[in-house]
């Protein structure tokens, strides 16, 4: 009788292991047919636009436009679209992809967030930091925050990755600050949600932006 029971088990598991399997093989050969352009789209609807489903009240948008000509890691998001450049489809990590849109789409969601958290009007310019680069630190902080508490296993890499990331990020212009900068304030953030909670961290380091000089 226990004989028949172990086996019987094992025939479970395997089963079940089998089940799984199958699934996961069936994914891999459905993104293997999709093209590199296929697949950063399905990533965006299935994985970045998600992240901002509490943002309810604002247009997250869903029309996709591929810059085929521009190799360079890059994208851009307005109301009702977003772009980005072939260079940031044949990127082949993709919680940097991940990132990439996460940060464009902040951007239409910022004075959104800003008001819950009784900031007022548009993003303020102080004497050093101009409201350009204040904007781009908000958008970090924003998309940073939500991969952080929604898919933290992409944040893990995105963490591991930094050093690649503020080389990706550049020495900074005019209206962006240097990925250096840029990476020390992720990292303010995540410091700050061990320390006390990823809610809090999120909102003393979005304040400490706005009011920067």
């Amino acid at each position: 009788m226990k004989k028949s029971y172990i086996l019987f088990s094992v025939i479970i598991l395997f089963y079940c292991f089998g089940c799984n399997s199958n699934t996961s093989e069936k994914d891999e050969i459905i993104e293997e047919e999709l093209t590199k352009e296929e697949v950063l789209k399905k990533r965006y609807a299935d994985t970045v636009i998600p992240l901002f489903e509490t943002f309810n009240n604002v247009e997250i948008p869903t029309e996709f436009i591929i810059d085929s000509k521009d190799n360079s890691l890059n994208a851009g998001a307005s109301f009702g679209y977003v772009e980005v450049s072939q260079g940031l489809i044949n990127y082949k990590k993709e919680y940097i992809q991940v990132y990439v849109l996460a940060h464009e789409v902040a951007h239409i969601v910022t004075l959104n967030q800003a008001s819950l958290f009784g900031l007022q009007g548009a993003i303020p310019s102080g004497g050093v930091t101009n409201d350009y680069k204040k904007a781009e630190f908000l958008a970090d902080l924003i998309a940073i925050h939500l991969i952080n508490t929604q898919l933290p296993e992409q944040m893990k890499l995105i963490y591991s990755d930094f050093d690649n990331l503020k080389n990706l990020l550049g020495l900074g212009s005019f209206t962006h600050p240097s990925g250096l900068k840029r990476i020390d304030l992720m990292n303010q953030y995540l410091i700050g949600a061990e320390t006390t909670t990823s809610s809090d961290s999120f909102e003393t380091i979005f304040k400490q932006i706005w009011d920067m000089d």
